[in-house]
């Protein structure tokens, strides 16, 4: 059975049975309105990042400790794991990361598990003191969906309490909330503090207390007692009730812990702190149910806030809600809904213009709703979100549902302008173009399986979303037109248009017999026009849209080596003096810094509405920096991937530092590249306390002994949380001395042992010196790195310029052997975004080929229409260079759309004409007539597509609302369509009739030289 049996059998099929039909498409409308409430409303869809980290604690070490106990043995262990694509680690002062990257796709559930068999296979080869190991993996759904900044004027150091009981909890009972997390702020600890004099003179050692207390504070379940009559579990309690009872504890029959040691509740050792509008404070974060709507629990959620505003425990404390993904998503889907709305009003009005009739107008139309309505029921059903990449696809949809509606309400009132009865005119006007609109459909839709099933990188995985809701809503368009139209065209007939023939357009049947008596003229202008790629293709850039801004910036620090956190905070508190102090003129919004003592960071929230280009505002507060003491404050990315970066390897972490010193005078000269900047941390000192083997043994101490009393008083030793507290589980940690931990002269007086009466320090048995050490070692796939990075100044130097002129610069740089350096960040995703695209939208133009080479049952027919995806290309060229935009990944998105939709022109052409040849007509009146009766409806469904997507391409509308712009993507599909269609209404005519002609010249070819071979036989 054709395709054009199939079409005629299905509107058949609904003239028989026209309540079926109707009951039919209520049912799916009903579904869909359903499932638009049912399905989950989220920025981002749910995707497992092919990434995992595996963190060791183990703090106040030095890197190259952490390097050498920890990172190299998990590296060994963890490059077992099978396809692993690039291995990461860092070793810090406080714990080791390993970070492994796979490719897209992989079952990370199954790799993290076997990182944990790995890690557990080297444990017995780590330190015996490290911190929990952690393995942990990502969802996009992990990601916070409300940011909250808690400051006040008043001291929030002691707020814990109050926050964790009047704000985190409330927050964590809202519906759809799955976890609330609080920094900034610590419950305090119950620390052991113990005199090691008085441990000396009572000849007790830290080490055994430490043993014993951690023995005595336990809970244990140590079984049953069974009986005939009843079964009882025992539980011996052992944990410690109270502080009271902490300081009773016996040590000796004579002596309790309270005598030689000080039990209290201290604030943690601060290790970072933030400020918002330059007042100290703290941050909350909020996470969503994977299931729930992440618009509802952000309202629900700041309800709650309001509410906590008004409480008077919170007078006088700021709450700000720092981000609030569902803003962003609000703004989306508002600027999403409004261009489609005003594409749909654009295309309607273009419709009404061409049928001069309301009923088929509003016929065609209702394609419209009841597509998206059945698309959001599949989408339900198949386990997809509504997000704004759904959304995407959808909005995208809208100008393209009318296409098949179009076609087939054109084709039934040519029919009936000829004179057929209404059933009749419909029958026929379906069947005759049922397989251009099936082929049409299927090349639109089959233009993303290489995106589906292909490759896996970060743009395929989220371009599946908005391929799965374009391919549903034409499908259900594709449904729609071969039976709702049909049956609703052959009801108003009388209402849709008069039978007698309207006058066919002569301008373009000119124009088509002078193509046909000129095929030379008409095959140098193809020429030329393809020629004419040259110009714009040399203007066009392939830079990547300015990313990671959004109406933020980020300043990092750079400070000049390790300070204390109270002079890292002063640097930030001068520089949030110069921001405030050009609020106005830099339209600063609010400002939140973050800082440590060897990092410092501060975000610069700006006021949506600017007169300035986020770069010039960047190059004037640039030149306004001032000078600073112990920092260069340079703008940067805030942690993220944007921006440029070239990577050092090698072995020695020295000699690396020793090439970024050479390599960044080199490329700051190249004119474009600012901020340039080293990954190495800020320079750091350590106190290194050389032990005296021999001193130490004549007094009866062991090295090891004396490290250990090092360490306890330095960063004390943990013991079981203290759970006697009604406010949940409190810290508790045995220590030293305070002053040991703040004091080298104290550390130096520590005493380690009585000896004959007398106390012995350890200045007696170590000797003691200051030596600069590393912030940080980095590694890549093993190896040490080092990276440096950079801004890029998109209107000075594009993404390839800066590519060609970094990588000539750095050749003519000798490095040692076993170093080299190579290009990340931006240069390396749009490298493979762009591999990835182009291999895409190759395979998506054989697919097209095959797809219409199987209906039309002939390889000469869609090469004829396969010529206006040339002219396409040339068309989004010329239309990007016109409005300025670069060849970005959202454009490549555009032109991959783009493939599915030029050739439906063509097809609808072609198969006119081969109808009409068909019926025994001459090939130069089958390509007139055929192509004269098929311009309007190519028109009409040009027009609505173009204008469905002219408010995306000349607005603001951002992904998620603070993404890249949608603009190139719609851009290129609008030119690209355009310049097709002028060329496919002229130039797919003439490729089919030359394709014949040579065709006729090939058989003609085979018959002579046939002839000639059997007259040599015969001879």
């Amino acid at each position: 059975m054709t395709a054009a049996e199939i079409g005629a059998s299905l509107a058949r099929l609904a003239l028989r049975r026209p309540v079926t039909i109707c009951m039919l498409f209520v049912s799916m409308l009903l579904l869909g309105a359903i499932s638009s409430r049912l399905l989950p409303l989220e920025k981002f869809p749910g995707i497992e990042i092919p990434e995992m980290v595996v963190t060791v604690p183990y703090p106040n070490s030095t890197p190259a400790e952490v390097e050498r106990l920890i990172t190299r043995p998990l590296e060994e262990a963890l490059a077992t794991i099978s396809n692993i694509k690039r291995m990461r680690s860092y070793s810090s002062g406080d714990n080791a990361q390993v970070v492994l990257q796979f490719e897209w796709g992989e079952d990370i559930n199954a790799k993290s598990i076997e990182a944990r068999e790995k890690v557990d296979a080297v444990k017995h080869l780590l330190p015996d003191d490290i911190g929990r190991v952690q393995v942990m993996q990502f969802n996009t759904e992990d990601m916070p969906v409300f940011q909250l900044r808690i400051s006040s004027q008043r001291d929030l150091n002691n707020a814990y309490d109050l926050l964790d009981r009047s704000l985190r909890r409330p927050i964590e009972r809202v519906e759809g909330v799955s976890q609330v997390t609080l920094y900034g702020v610590e419950k305090q600890n119950i620390v052991i503090r113990l005199d090691q004099q008085r441990l000396l003179q009572h000849q007790l050692d830290a080490a055994d207390i430490t043993a014993r207390l951690r023995a005595a504070n336990f809970s244990l379940t140590a079984g049953y007692i069974e009986n005939d009559n009843e079964r009882i579990l025992v539980n011996p309690i052992g944990e410690f009730q109270s502080e009271y009872e902490i300081r009773q504890f016996p040590i000796t029959s004579q002596l309790k812990l309270g005598d030689i040691a000080t039990v209290q509740r201290e604030m943690p050792r601060k290790t970072d702190g933030r400020h918002l509008d330059q007042t100290y404070a703290i941050g909350m974060d909020v996470f969503k149910e994977s299931s729930q709507n992440l618009v509802e629990v952000s309202e629900r959620v700041r309800a709650v806030v309001d509410e906590i505003r008004n409480d008077p425990q919170f007078n006088g404390i700021n709450l700000y809600v720092m981000d609030d993904t569902a803003k962003s998503v609000k703004t989306s889907l508002h600027d999403l809904l409004i261009a489609g709305l005003i594409g749909a009003g654009l295309s309607f009005i273009v419709l009404y213009l061409f049928l001069r009739n309301l009923v088929t107008t509003l016929v065609v139309v209702l394609s419209v709703p009841i597509a998206i309505c059945i698309a959001l029921g599949g989408m339900y059903f198949l386990g997809y979100s509504l997000n704004v990449l759904s959304l995407m696809g959808l909005m995208l949809a809208v100008g393209m549902l009318v296409d098949n509606a179009v076609v087939i309400t054109e084709s039934i009132q040519y029919e009936v302008e000829q004179g057929y009865q209404a059933e009749q005119a419909t029958l026929r006007g379906v069947g005759n173009v049922s397989l251009a609109v099936l082929a049409g459909t299927l090349t639109t839709a089959i233009v993303f399986l290489p995106n589906i099933f292909g490759k896996k990188i970060d743009i395929t995985i989220f371009l599946e979303h908005t391929a799965v809701a374009i391919c549903l809503s034409l499908l259900a368009s594709l449904l729609i037109a071969q039976t709702l139209i049909p049956l609703l065209a052959s009801k108003l007939t009388r209402v849709m248009g008069s039978r007698k023939p309207q006058e066919r357009p002569s301008r373009y049947r000119k124009l088509l017999q002078w193509s046909w008596r000129h095929p030379r003229w008409t095959g140098f202008f193809a020429i030329l026009v393809l020629a004419s790629i040259v110009v714009p293709m040399g203007a066009v850039t392939g830079d990547q849209d300015p990313e990671g801004f959004n109406d933020r910036l980020f300043i990092n620090y750079n400070l000049h080596q390790q300070y204390s956190l109270k002079e890292v905070e002063d640097e930030v508190s001068q520089f949030e003096d110069f921001l405030y102090a050009n609020k106005e003129a830099f339209y600063i919004d609010a400002v939140y810094s973050y800082y440590t003592p060897n990092h410092a960071i501060s975000t610069v929230l700006l006021q949506p509405e600017r007169p300035i280009k986020m770069g010039e505002l960047m190059e004037t507060m640039r030149t306004q920096f001032p000078k600073m003491l112990r920092s260069e404050p340079q703008f940067g990315w805030g942690g993220g991937n944007e921006g440029i970066s070239i990577t050092l390897n090698g072995q020695s972490t020295q000699v690396l530092q020793d090439l970024t010193e050479r390599f960044i005078p080199l490329l700051a000269s190249i004119e474009g590249l600012s901020d340039l900047r080293s990954e190495a941390e800020a320079g750091q000192f350590e106190y290194v306390v050389k032990i005296d083997r021999e001193r130490a043994h004549r007094i009866g101490l062991s090295s090891a002994a004396v490290a250990q009393q090092i360490a306890t008083a330095l960063r004390g030793q943990r013991l079981r949380s203290f759970r006697g507290d009604p406010n949940g589980e409190i810290p508790l940690r045995i220590a030293f001395d305070e002053d040991l931990e703040t004091s080298l002269e104290a550390l130096q007086n520590l005493p380690v042992v009585q000896l004959d009466g007398r106390t012995v320090p350890l200045a007696a048995v170590a000797d003691f010196r200051i030596q600069p050490r590393l912030g940080g070692i980095r590694r890549q796939d093993r190896r040490t790195s080092l990276a440096i990075q950079a801004n890029i100044n998109n209107e000075v130097l594009t993404l390839d310029q800066a590519r060609q002129e970094i990588t000539q610069l750095l050749d003519q740089v000798s490095l040692p052997d076993g170093y080299t350096w190579s290009l990340d960040g931006s240069f390396q995703r749009q490298q493979e975004a762009e591999n990835v695209m182009l291999v895409n939208t190759l395979l998506a133009v054989v697919m097209i080929y095959i797809v219409m080479a199987a209906l039309f049952e002939s390889v000469l027919l869609p090469t004829s229409v396969i010529t206006s995806l040339l002219f396409s290309i040339v068309g989004v060229f010329w239309a990007l260079m016109l409005t300025g935009q670069g060849m970005s990944i959202m454009a490549m998105i555009g032109i991959l759309i783009l493939m599915g939709i030029v050739v439906n022109n063509g097809i609808v052409l072609v198969d006119r004409i081969n109808q009409l040849l068909a019926e025994g007509q001459t090939l130069e009146h089958a390509i007139i007539e055929g192509s004269v009766s098929r311009l309007r409806p190519i028109l009409m469904t040009v027009a609505t597509t173009v204008l469905g997507l002219v408010p995306l391409a000349f607005g603001t509308t951002q992904i998620g609302g603070d993404g890249p712009p949608y603009a190139p993507m719609a851009i290129a599909i609008i030119g690209g369509l355009l310049l097709s269609t002028l060329t496919s209404l002229f130039l797919v005519p003439y490729v089919y009739a030359r394709l014949l002609w040579w065709r006729e010249r090939w058989h003609a070819l085979k018959a002579r030289a046939g002839g000639y071979v059997s007259r040599v036989i015969a001879d």
